[in-house]
């Protein structure tokens, strides 16, 4: 297989994974920041070969995430 033809087939596979997830995401949890979703997905994909990375920089993204949200009420 060529390689520019293994890069078409990989990018594919993403775009049908980050679509399957939005289709979850918007169906099952509507209230979940579709940026943030999005932004852990290309980490994972960015950190495939360094599991450890990738959820270090997963935790570091909800952390950012979190603490640029409003307080609510009752917290």
């Amino acid at each position: 297989m060529s390689e520019e033809r293994a890069m078409s087939e990989g990018s594919d596979e993403i775009a049908d994974l980050r679509a399957t997830v939005e289709e979850i995401r918007a169906t099952k949890y509507p209230t979940l920041d579709q940026s943030l979703v999005n932004d852990i997905l290309r980490v994972h994909q960015q950190y495939a070969e360094d599991r450890a990375e990738a959820r270090k920089q997963t935790e570091l993204l909800i952390n950012r995430w979190a603490a640029a949200q409003p307080a609510s009420e009752g917290r």
